[in-house]
């Protein structure tokens, strides 16, 4: 019984960790996943680059932004060069044909994967929390000034179990 009342109050707290009002990018055969965080509705977009059936090996990951603020809807743009060097841009790790692992420049300790499934469409994978995860999307709880975050909300889906999860990651100084 004690069980059931656990799952059941977890089950109605999951969709308190959602963001309302922020947009959701369009699906897209090469996303992987996208970042959004506390301080404006901004999205960082990382979509894997394919030669054909396979990862391109010398530039495997496209990372841009939807801007959303100033009136714009959505107007896609290159990072700038602090986002790029202090945040959003990515460090590769490894590439091959089939997957590759890269690291995001705000947090170079947490690896990523992006690996192809059967049907060769590229996906991402975190570990989180004892988790394997595949990776549709992050959320970032930062301060106003945009310097520190104080936790990131991982949502994709339990790679052992296929069910959606959020696993939120509190970052140390």
């Amino acid at each position: 019984m004690k069980r059931m009342l656990l799952f059941l109050l977890l089950c109605q707290a999951l969709p308190a960790f959602a963001q309302k009002g922020y947009p959701v990018p369009t699906e897209d055969v090469s996303r992987l996943f996208y970042i959004q965080h506390s301080n404006n509705h901004n999205t960082f977009v990382y979509d894997a680059n394919m030669a054909g059936k396979k990862l391109n090996t010398a530039d495997p990951v496209s990372v841009y932004r939807l801007c959303y603020t100033k009136g714009k809807t959505g107007l896609k743009e290159e990072l700038s060069g602090i986002q790029r060097k202090m945040a959003y841009g990515i460090t590769l790790t490894s590439a091959e044909a089939a997957s590759c692992t890269f690291t995001l420049a705000a947090y170079p300790a947490k690896k990523i994967a992006v690996h192809l499934d059967k049907n060769g469409r590229p996906y991402a994978a975190v570990h989180v929390n004892g988790k394997n995860i595949v990776l549709k999307k992050m959320f970032l709880l930062v301060n106003k000034s945009g310097t520190n975050v104080v936790h990131i909300d991982f949502y994709g889906k339990d790679a052992a179990t296929g069910k959606d999860v959020v696993e939120r990651f509190y970052v140390k100084d």
